[in-house]
This record gives C-alpha cells, structure tokens and sequence, in this order.
C-alpha cells in the first residue's frame, strides 16, 4: 500500500496530482507535446501508469487540467492590474499591457506550445473556452463606458491583444505595447460615444 503523504486522503490526493500537473509542464517544456505520455510522466513522478489514470482519464485531459490550473493566476495579475488604474483608459491600458507582459515573462509559452499541437475536439474546445476568460474581466467596465454591447466590445479588445501577442515573435514589446494599448482605447472609446 502506498505511503500518503498528506494528513488526509484528499490531501494527498491533491498533492499527488499537482505533482503530475508539474512534471507535465516540464516535460511540455523541455521536451515536447509529443513526449508527455503518462508512460514519461509516471518515470518523472516515480507512479506507475495505471495510478495516473486515477488522476487523469487521458492525456488530453492532463492537458486541459493543466492550462485550467494557470489561468486563475492570469486572471488574478489581470484584475489586480486593472484595479489598480485610476480611470477608464487606465483600465484598458492595464488589460492590454498587463497580458502582453504576461507573454513576454513566458506565461504564455505552454499555451504557444500546445497551440500546433494534435488535441482531440472536447480538449481544444476546453482549452479555447479559456480565451474568453481574460475579456469577460472587461464587460463590466464597457457596460460602466456605456457599451451597449459590452461582451461583444470585450471580444473584440481581446482581438487586439491577441494580434499585440503574435506581433511579439517579431517586435519587442517596447514596439508592441504602445499600438496594442492606443487601438484598444481607441475601439474603447468609439464604442463608448454609441
């Protein structure tokens, strides 16, 4: 029987599979989408393989769990960020700003890598409903702007970040920022005068 670690089952448990969510971000890392097989993961983590499916049905869902687990810190630097601004274009400009610096310092380098890469259909389709995670933060500050269509807006300024994101393979952020952050308070504040 194994050693629990932990002063509860549950709490091992957790920590059992934080462990698997780590080793599989590095393996992600350093090796590739193709070398994490739970064969790998269970070399790394020191758990047979049969005990990994106890924790994940598949690799697709390690994967998914994985991008799951790091977008509340996302979303956490983003509404600090954002609370921090003093007025309206200060908002956007820490929305647009704070999540291109947030690519620039690599936390976006597992979401780049697992872009390319063969996930079946209900894993992508997890792993894409954490792109509108970052843009429902803006829907309420557009409603506050007069937006009449605040979740469409919000959409839309997420587009802008994400063209600010692919312009940062080729041009600093020092070239990006700037023009990523004036086109969003400028569609901001187009909206706003509806």
């Amino acid at each position: 029987m194994p050693q629990i670690d932990a002063p509860t089952v549950a709490e091992h448990r957790a920590q059992q599979r934080e462990a698997l969510l780590d080793a599989a971000e590095q393996i992600l890392l350093e090796e590739g989408h193709a070398a994490l097989t739970f064969g790998r993961l269970g070399d790394r983590t020191g758990l047979a393989r049969n005990s990994i499916y106890r924790y994940f049905g598949s690799r697709d869902d390690l994967i998914a769990a994985l991008c799951e687990r790091d977008m509340p810190r996302w979303l956490q630097d983003l509404r600090a960020a954002m609370d921090a601004a003093d007025d309206a274009d200060g908002r956007i400009e820490a929305f647009v700003a704070t999540q291109l610096r947030l690519v620039v310092a690599g936390a976006h380098r597992l979401a780049q890598l697992l872009g390319d890469a063969p996930l079946g259909p209900a894993v992508r389709a997890r792993i894409n409903a954490l792109a509108y995670r970052p843009a429902a933060l803006l829907v309420d500050e557009l409603k506050l702007q007069g937006d009449p269509d605040a979740e469409l807006a919000a959409q839309l300024v997420q587009g802008v970040v994400n063209a600010g994101v692919r312009l940062l393979h080729t041009s600093s952020i020092h070239e990006v920022e700037p023009l990523t952050v004036s086109l969003a308070q400028t569609l901001v504040r187009s909206r706003a005068t509806r």
